[in-house]
């Protein structure tokens, strides 16, 4: 299985990381948020979205929102803010709520 997100794990340590690991880092973030852009545009041009937001603003605030979470999920030992962020994630997206 996959290991940790590096962002999570290292991303609140930023400050201390040399030049080139921020700069691969932001690269990194930078090709997530623009691929889950695009997906976002696709859904939103099959229909299989509603109306959503502008697919770049979407994308970059679910991704800040998971990485919040995902920090959150550590920090309390707890999946209740993986829940918010998902609960967040179809209201943003248009989608139906989950039971």
């Amino acid at each position: 299985p996959p290991g940790p997100c590096l962002v999570v794990t290292r991303g609140a340590e930023v400050g201390a990381l040399s030049g080139p690991m921020r700069a691969a880092l932001d690269r990194g973030t930078g090709a997530v948020i623009a691929r889950l852009a695009q997906c976002i545009e696709r859904g939103r041009d099959d229909g299989s979205l509603a109306a959503a937001p502008d697919p770049q603003t979407a994308a970059q605030t679910l991704y800040q929102s998971w990485i919040g979470a995902s920090l959150l999920a550590k920090v309390q030992r707890s999946s209740a803010s993986m829940d918010r962020a998902m609960s967040t994630t179809r209201l943003l997206l248009g989608l139906p709520a989950q039971d």
